[in-house]
């Protein structure tokens, strides 16, 4: 599975508990739900989340409500 074969709702859906494992400051470990592949490098600042592999190109942006 590569990222451009989800739509957005799938993608959150995909990285939901990756997503959450950020939010809460893990930041480091996550291997890729899409690829299976790839470490993820996760950052966190300023209530923005940013998650990106390079193994597939998945990147993906989104604030904290």
């Amino acid at each position: 599975m590569q990222p451009g074969d989800l739509d957005q709702e799938e993608l959150l859906m995909t990285l939901g508990d990756v997503l959450t494992e950020v939010a809460s400051g893990h930041l480091d470990g996550h291997r890729c739900p899409v690829c299976a592949g790839g470490t993820l490098l996760c950052g966190d600042a300023d209530g923005k989340i940013v998650v990106a592999c390079r193994a597939c190109r998945l990147h993906f942006e989104g604030w904290l409500a």
